[in-house]
């Protein structure tokens, strides 16, 4: 059986309007979906495409991002999908392993500035050495502080920690301030949150885990560096450095504590920089790499990739959108320029990152970090009831560190022996 019909039995309905973009005599009207988490800036890109461009039209659905791979995986299955869709470069591998994309191989390594393409996202849209999406928004993890917080407790904001011990250090200095005060804030029941702002700690000190390639891949939970990294939030836990609201937030208010100028120190990414300007404009932040137990760093390169649909009728016209989108100078300004980091490295050094110190950092998080890759990786890791968010909910609040690894480690081979 095709995974495209596998996909289609993720979700059991599926939201009216979903058909393929149909042509009037004089203009070619395509459909776009996109997450919700670009809310912020792609109805601007699209308006400034159908304004620059009289022979087509984008006509854009916002799909709310816990439901985007159950819709599009239904829609596309049945034919009856957009012409184009941004989708989270964790689940490139999952669509483009099903044929339910364009390879767009050739038309992308003709393009000029292909090479200035983030590789993070160019590696997640590869599937057996063909392309199925180019590099769409850019997006990195990295950890923030509220540098007020930090001199009240008497810390250097100067100074932010580079090793575990240090943030733990520092949360308990915070912590003790008083005042309501926590020294740091995660979403516990959120498998994509965690992924992005967790991972990065096994990874910066040596660990992973997955292991081989899509056709072998097998869990490493197993490995000694996902336990400490477990121990650590589960001190932060334990010791009241974290927000008793940290254990149910599936990520829908995980940006409310930080917001709230109580907390001291939050992972989040480069969505996260316009979130926080915007509910909370007076907050005092900066941000530094997420670091690994005794020093280095990791991060998770995320954002979306732009991916035509195998079924789209338009294929000439979707392609157009796509080379426009990620040029630079379109990258430039509706990206870079309201905070999304450039997707070009050329672009995102010279125009975005000198702006300031946090989007500096982001560039380099982007262009250093790296993404899970596996064709399960919704089963996997973003599943609310999968294995990754049960060990985390086990090991963390409930301490069962090693038992939580040991189901996860089990759970995870059994969905990755389906293929």
């Amino acid at each position: 059986m095709r995974r495209a019909l596998v996909i289609a039995l993720l979700a059991c309905t599926l939201a009216a309007g979903c058909a393929a973009g149909g042509q009037s005599s004089a203009t070619t009207t395509l459909t776009l979906w996109a997450r919700s988490d670009e809310s912020a800036f792609i109805s601007t890109v699209v308006k400034a495409f159908n304004q620059s461009h009289s022979s087509i039209h984008i006509k854009l659905t916002i799909i709310p991002v816990n439901n985007f791979v159950q819709k599009f995986g239904i829609a596309v299955a049945g034919r009856s999908g957009p012409d184009l869709a941004s989708i989270d470069v964790a689940y490139m591998p999952l669509f483009a392993e099903s044929g339910v994309l364009s390879d767009l191989t050739t038309r992308a390594h003709q393009l000029s500035y292909f090479d200035q393409f983030d590789r993070s996202h160019i590696n997640n849209s590869t599937y057996r050495g063909r392309l199925y999406g180019l590099p769409f928004s850019g997006d990195a993890s990295v950890l923030f502080y509220n540098t007020q917080l930090f001199r009240a407790a008497g810390l250097n904001p100067n100074q932010p920690p580079k090793t575990w011990a240090q943030i733990e250090v520092d949360a308990r200095r915070v912590t003790a301030s008083g005042n309501g005060r926590t020294g740091f804030y995660f979403s516990g029941d959120c498998g994509g949150c965690t992924a992005f702002t967790f991972l990065p700690y096994i990874w910066a000190s040596g660990g992973n885990i997955l292991s081989g390639t899509p056709a072998d891949q097998r869990p490493t939970l197993e490995q000694p560096r996902v336990a400490a990294a477990l121990r650590f939030y589960r001190t932060l836990w334990v010791h009241h450095l974290v927000p008793a609201a940290s254990q149910s937030d599936s990520g829908t208010t995980q940006f409310t504590p930080f917001e709230s100028g109580k907390v001291a120190m939050f992972a989040t990414g480069g969505f996260g920089v316009q979130t926080l300007q915007q509910d909370a404009p007076h907050l005092q932040m900066a941000a530094t790499p997420l670091p690994g137990e005794q020093g280095g760093s990791a991060s998770f390169a995320g954002g979306d990739a732009i991916a035509i649909a195998k079924s789209s009728h338009h294929q000439q016209a979707a392609w157009q959108f796509v080379a426009w989108v990620t040029s630079a100078a379109v990258q430039q300004r509706y990206f870079g320029n309201v905070g999304v980091i450039p997707i070009q490295r050329d672009v995102a050094f010279r125009d975005y990152a000198p702006r300031n110190r946090i989007y500096r950092l982001l560039a380099n998080a982007l262009y250093t970090g790296k993404a899970v890759y596996s064709v399960q990786e919704n089963a996997l890791i973003n599943d609310p009831t999968g294995p990754w968010v049960t060990m985390i909910d086990d090991a963390v609040f409930a301490g069962h560190i090693q038992s939580a690894i040991t189901q996860a480690q089990s759970s995870m081979s059994s969905i990755l022996s389906r293929g």
